[in-house]
Parts: structure tokens; sequence; C-alpha cells
């Protein structure tokens, strides 16, 4: 009996703990002590867990075309907190990211902290704004 109990305890703690070490820190795929900034077209929003993502096209100085991909800084449970919704950032509109970029040398990838829309109001893309930070 107690070797089924022990059994038991340790099939639980390994279910608990499998989750836990999937999980990555935003440090290890992002530089954040960088700061990038791009512009350009959205392509595609994606509101799902684990973290929302968009692509933004964006066109260099030469008249290259790039897809960046473009990481929420935290879930959409958060963004929804933040009062995203559905047409916060569509397809088509132009914006402006600021985030922490790839570690990977060439990528173009950007753990987003905000989003500048057309009309110049920002958003926050997972990160806690700065004013509600040093509550």
């Amino acid at each position: 009996m107690k070797l089924a109990a022990s059994v038991l305890l340790a099939a639980v703690i390994l279910l608990f703990a499998i989750p836990v070490s999937a999980h990555h820190s935003l440090s290890s795929f992002w530089d954040t002590d960088k700061t990038a900034k791009i512009t350009g077209i959205v392509k595609a929003v994606k509101l799902v867990n684990p973290h929302a993502s968009m692509i933004v096209e964006v066109t260099d100085a030469n008249g290259q075309k790039a897809d960046w991909s473009i990481v929420a800084r935290g879930s959409v449970s958060l963004l929804r907190q933040l009062g995203w919704k559905e047409d916060t950032v569509t397809p088509g509109m132009k914006v402006t990211v600021e985030g922490s970029p790839s570690r990977n040398p060439g990528a173009h990838g950007l753990a987003a902290g905000t989003i500048t829309r057309p009309d110049g109001s920002v958003v926050e893309f997972g990160a806690i704004p700065r004013d509600r930070d040093q509550n």
C-alpha cells in the first residue's frame, strides 16, 4: 500500500513538473538589454496562447521587403487585461513596433513592448505599462 501511494505521489509531482520545465525565459531568446524599432504593414495577428504574435512586413531603404515576427511579452489574458480586442491591431494597418531584438544575428524578430498605431496611439503588446509598473 505504501509503495502504491509513493508511486502515485511521484507521478503527480512529475505531472506538475513537466509544464514548469517547458517555460522559457524572455532573455533566452531576446536581447532585453537592447531596443529596436521597426515600421511596416501588419500581415497577420494571432491572439493565441502561450504568446500572441503578429507578422509585420518591413521595407528597407533598398526597397527589399522582409517579414518580421513579433511576439508579445505576455499571454493573451494579459493583453485582454490591457484592453486588447480583435480590432486593436489588424492586417493592413501601418504600425511602428518597439521591442527587444532576437539574439539570433540577422533574424527578423522582436519581443514587442509597444505598438504605435496609425492614429499615434500606443498599445502595449504584453508588457506592463510603465505607469502601472511603479505601483
